[in-house]
């Protein structure tokens, strides 16, 4: 059985409204070359490998451009304009069983469409609702490639799993949409274990050639 899904307007214009809020931000990624490794070596030739990672471009707009964009699309939804913008975190709100794993799905489609951004994390506030976005990606993967012409990429951040390094290596290493599915209890760990792996992330993340500093 292969399940339709219909796109419905107001899901729409919730992904516009988040996508609306950076307008005037050019599209385009972020890579970097964190390495070179001599392969093969030769007397006649010499192959290098090159190590590279992609991160979304970081933001051109200013904060006030952010704050004037906002500010337009509060009018045209007839909510009075902020004053002032409290912070750079922003809110869709919608009511159960109405698609908002749906309108954040299509919102990371479009934020890469409209400007290039790759990159994402979604925390959930535990690991029945993880379980339930990771299955959900995978039912609507074919229902976004037939819109976008491209698939997402998607693991899950688990701490009892020590593939963790290599998905957090392959979600910088391609250009292509990535992302990672945690719940914030992963940052709640105190076993010994916890500490080792934390250890060697940091180790990973931090170490001079990586310019991400993520």
């Amino acid at each position: 059985m292969k399940l339709k899904f219909k796109q419905q307007q107001y899901q729409t214009d919730a992904t516009n409204a988040v996508v609306n809020i950076f307008a005037g931000q050019t599209k385009w990624y972020r890579k970097d070359i964190v390495g070179r490794e001599i392969i093969d070596n030769n007397l006649f030739w010499k192959q290098i490998n090159v190590n590279e990672i992609f991160s979304n471009k970081k933001l051109e707009i200013t904060e006030n451009d952010i704050l004037q964009n906002v500010r337009e699309i509060q009018k045209e939804q007839w909510i009075t304009p902020s004053k002032t913008l409290d912070s750079l975190n922003f809110t869709v709100e919608m009511e159960t069983w109405t698609g908002k794993t749906y309108v954040y799905t299509k919102t990371m489609f479009e934020l890469n469409k409209q400007y290039g951004w790759s990159k994402f994390i979604i925390m959930v506030p535990s690991v029945a609702i993880r379980e339930w976005v990771h299955k959900s990606l995978e039912i609507t993967q074919e229902h976004f490639q037939e819109i976008y012409g491209e698939k997402i990429r998607f693991t899950i951040y688990d701490t009892k799993n020590k593939s963790n390094l290599i998905n957090i290596k392959n979600f910088a290493n391609t250009s292509n949409i990535e992302v990672i599915i945690m719940n914030y209890q992963a940052f709640n760990r105190k076993n010994d274990d916890w500490k080792v792996w934390w250890w060697a992330a940091w180790l990973k993340i931090y170490q001079k050639l990586d310019v991400l500093q993520s």
